[in-house]
């Protein structure tokens, strides 16, 4: 009888340690995990904004970028969406950019700041093996 008490009493403190170090470990992830998301917010607010820093300065000195995004049409208005920041620019010539709508591209363009529009020098489009699967998903629906 009093070997099974000692087993039973063991056995009730391995079970309460392994539940004390499961909680421990649990909070320390999750605290971890915030910070990650924090650092990784932080990181991709600071990219955002040096990439918005970088077309201010080559819209200032009327140089061409290179940029990669995506060209939407809407009606008339021919637009390109930004990988880097997200910005939408208006594209005043759409002729260049003819046939590569809702496409994933590369291209060479100055910048016009104060009418938010660009001028398309050229156009390539990218590979599929440099658009993320849900990009892929997306065009093979259409």
């Amino acid at each position: 009888m009093k070997r099974l008490w000692v087993v039973m009493c063991a056995f009730v403190l391995a079970m309460a340690m392994s539940a004390f170090a499961q909680q421990a470990g649990s909070a320390s992830d999750h605290d971890s995990m915030n910070s990650n998301s924090q650092n990784d917010q932080t990181t991709s607010d600071k990219k955002v904004a040096k990439a918005e820093k970088k077309e201010e300065k080559a819209a200032a000195k009327g140089k061409s970028m290179r940029l990669t995004g995506w060209v939407k049409t809407e009606g008339d208005k021919v637009t390109f969406v930004n990988d880097k920041d997200k910005q939408s620019w208006d594209v005043s010539n759409a002729d260049m950019v003819k046939g590569h709508d809702g496409h994933h591209v590369k291209v060479k363009a100055k910048l016009d700041e104060t009418s938010h529009s660009m001028t398309i020098q050229d156009v390539k489009m990218l590979r599929k093996s440099k658009q993320t699967a849900q990009e892929q998903n997306n065009e093979e629906k259409k």
